[in-house]
């Protein structure tokens, strides 16, 4: 059995030949080395009301990440780095996780978990980075589990190389009036699986995912967010934007599933996709499941090339190209980016988009 059809799978699959049941085999994740995959370079910071645990919290288990069951069980088994945090109360800090790819430490597989107790609130912020020539390997699980009235905020940054490769998987449990948000940037990287996967099974909890993504090259990126109803006025918000340049290949799965029991839930998904050329290949499969009734379900996916008339339009205002390309993204890109909590994150992040724009070329 091999790991490739198991990554990012469709929840309900449709036609083989539309291509979106599963990651292709070119982002299949590579087999552990003889040698092991070495140390990480990984370090992480604690905020007020956050503590570190060596136990894996039970309270976090039992549930898959939208990368499925067995590369979760790969991640968790292989894993070169393994922390566990418990939030309690008010944190009024950042909970950081950093990670470094280099040619001492070029693999890290972590594995992470954040279980947040009755009534916290906290925020983690995970940052991968690598050094310009190392060829990497990042492959990370995070479970999290919100119990009552609890308010987690995970943000992901991921600015690696373009030699390498990211595999990011995440599961969540949200109890009653639980509020969980995900606030993901997929900025770098050659191959990138990333999965997020929600179950709302209590009354009043709430999953949002504000997600952008930029590729280019040859590149391929593939996603594929889920999130389950089964409690009762429940609530998922999952909004993504992308970029999307020379020949990169971008599958987007997005499942709003409602069950039996999910009563007024409420689901909203979509996409929004700019294409510098028209070599890319843009999948999107956004799917809404209903075994319930009286429930709200929408999703919606665009994509276009940059208008003319608007490019026409900045350049009588005296921009180049170059330039009105570069406000347009950030025009779209922005309501995420201004979500980070840290304004040496939000400028890093700016500074990531503006390279690989300088690059971008403008293709009818």
């Amino acid at each position: 059995m091999t790991t490739t059809e198991l990554l990012n799978a469709l929840p309900v699959t449709t036609w083989n030949h539309l291509r979106v049941n599963g990651a292709p085999k070119e982002a299949a994740l590579p087999e552990k080395p003889a040698a092991g995959w070495g140390e990480t370079n990984t370090i992480y910071e604690l905020s007020d009301g956050v503590r570190c645990t060596a136990i894996l919290p039970q309270e976090c288990t039992g549930e898959h990440s939208g990368l499925g069951k067995e590369a979760d069980l790969r991640i968790h088994t292989e894993a070169n780095f393994s922390r566990f945090f418990l939030a309690e109360g008010i944190s009024h800090g950042i909970t950081y996780l950093r990670e470094k790819l280099d040619q001492q430490h070029p693999n890290a597989v972590t594995h992470t978990a954040i279980h947040a107790k009755a009534g916290s609130k906290v925020t983690f912020v995970q940052i991968l980075q690598s050094d310009p020539e190392v060829e990497g390997l990042s492959a990370s699980l995070t479970q999290i589990a919100a119990e009552p009235g609890a308010d987690v905020t995970l943000v992901q940054l991921q600015l690696l190389n373009e030699k390498s490769k990211r595999y990011n998987g995440v599961s969540v449990k949200a109890a009653k009036d639980a509020h969980v948000r995900i606030v993901r940037a997929e900025l770098g990287a050659n191959i990138v699986v990333t999965g997020a996967r929600a179950m709302l099974g209590k009354t009043g909890g709430e999953f949002d995912l504000d997600a952008i993504y930029y590729g280019d090259g040859d590149s391929i990126l593939d996603f594929n967010d889920v999130a389950v109803h089964t409690g009762r006025d429940t609530h998922s918000e999952m909004h993504n934007a992308g970029v999307l340049a020379d020949r990169c290949r971008k599958t987007l799965r997005g499942t709003i599933d409602f069950r039996r029991g999910a009563v007024h839930a409420v689901g909203h998904e979509s996409e929004d996709v700019l294409l510098f050329s028209p070599e890319v290949r843009h999948r999107a499969a956004p799917l809404i499941l209903c075994t319930e009734e009286n429930v709200e379900g929408q999703h919606a996916a665009s994509a276009g090339r940059l208008d003319e008339n608007v490019l026409y339009y900045l350049a009588s205002r005296g921009l180049d190209p170059q330039r009105a390309m570069r406000l347009m993204v950030d025009a779209r890109f922005a309501p995420v980016v201004d979500q980070i909590p840290d304004e040496t994150l939000r400028d890093l992040v700016r500074e990531s988009l503006e390279r690989r724009l300088e690059h971008a070329q403008i293709l009818g």
